[in-house]
């Protein structure tokens, strides 16, 4: 809240002083001068506001975030990050050497390493949820290309089934333990697949298309992701709903779209382009697409990533030609680098999960080098 600005009777705005303001003037009397007296009452004014304009700045940057240091990323893509539950646990990759890559979980003052098996030994986590299930990729750094599914809980790892082809990814899990992502089938194709029981199932196709993957699943088991329409054909958003998979619609002019995430109460976010082919990021709602806009100008792109129970979003975009990190709620998006304190050393680049309580975790420059950060929300001040 600014503070208020309060002018002498001279002004013809009854001469009181409230407790806002800083300056008293209930012992100033003005003079029969009129002329004079409204000059000095300009004068005044602008005096007052001189005042007053570094304590309303001072107001307006207050920070909303505390950042938490989660040490040096490694950067796959955009849509590739780290994990995050409810309880504030996060699944990250921490890499040692070329060929080998644990995965860490960091549960409350305790870190745990989740190492790979045989020659996978590089370990990506993509999620987890609120009973230290983690779910990702695991790869071999011979040759990168063959991945393996798996899962991993009370400190044992699983490697999950595959649709009859040489590699698979899981990408997402939910409270109940559902699994999904994609993996190959025999045909050499790229499926969306459900690991729910020990044998995996393929979530099919758009259309003629030959390509889907599963990119997220709620505690309905409603499941979000991307698919062809036909064989090499530009990706488009799907909802896989009761076993049926569905296309989303796109926004006016658009060609393409991508599904990242579904909350519980079935919002989904991702990205669609727009008519100038620029990527923005959207929510679909009741069925419909709703276009989330940028932090720059039209012809600036924007993802969005994950959203919470809470209807918040997170994300990406650029902002002046730089990526910038953005929060997304109340209609509004906003650039997380103005939530936090101006002289932190940070600058968040991509904000990628948000739990239900409000924290958020991606990746930004810390003194010039590429971390992972968590934002702690301030519980007093988000509650104004």
């Amino acid at each position: 809240m600014k503070a208020a600005t309060v002018y002498p009777r001279a002004c013809l705005i009854p001469q009181r002083v409230t407790q806002q303001s800083p300056v008293a003037l209930s012992n100033w009397k003005p003079r029969r001068n009129r002329g004079l007296g409204r000059m000095r009452c300009v004068f005044l004014a602008a005096g007052i506001a001189l005042v007053l304009a570094p304590l309303s700045v001072a107001q307006e940057v207050h920070p909303r975030y505390t950042i938490v240091d989660r040490g040096p990323a490694l950067v796959r893509t955009l849509t590739d990050t780290p994990a995050l539950n409810n309880h504030g646990d996060m699944a990250i990759w921490h890499s040692e050497n070329a060929s080998l890559m644990p995965g860490i979980v960091f549960h409350g003052k305790e870190t745990i390493s989740i190492e790979g098996e045989n020659n996978f030994t590089l370990v990506y986590p993509s999620d987890i949820n609120d009973r230290l299930t983690v779910v990702g990729t695991l790869q071999a750094p011979q040759d990168l290309r063959f991945t393996r599914a798996f899962k991993w809980s009370d400190n044992k790892l699983e490697i999950l089934g595959s649709l009859g082809g040489a590699y698979s990814a899981a990408l997402a899990v939910n409270a109940a333990g559902d699994v999904v992502g994609n993996a190959q089938v025999s045909s050499g194709g790229k499926h969306a697949v459900l690991w729910r029981t020990k044998q995996p199932r393929d979530l099919g196709l758009l259309a003629q298309g030959d390509y889907s993957s599963a990119r997220d699943i709620n505690d309905k088991g409603d499941i979000v992701g991307e698919a062809n329409l036909v064989p090499n054909g530009k990706p488009q958003a799907f909802l896989w709903h009761a076993g049926k998979i569905q296309q989303l619609p796109k926004l006016p002019g658009g060609t393409i779209c991508s599904a990242q995430a579904i909350n519980v109460n079935n919002a989904i976010i991702g990205s669609c382009d727009v008519a100038n082919g620029i990527a923005h990021g959207v929510i679909w709602r009741d069925g419909t697409v709703e276009d989330l806009g940028t932090l720059g100008g039209e012809d600036s792109p924007s993802t969005a990533l994950d959203i919470n129970a809470l209807g918040q979003v997170v994300g990406s975009s650029e902002d002046d030609g730089r990526q910038r990190a953005f929060l997304w709620e109340k209609g509004k998006m906003i650039n997380l680098n103005k939530l936090i304190a101006p002289n932190s050393g940070w600058m968040l680049l991509v904000a990628s999960r948000i739990n239900d309580n409000g924290e958020i975790i991606g990746r930004g420059y810390f003194h010039r080098t590429t971390h992972t950060f968590m934002l702690q929300p301030d519980q007093a001040l988000n509650k104004k």
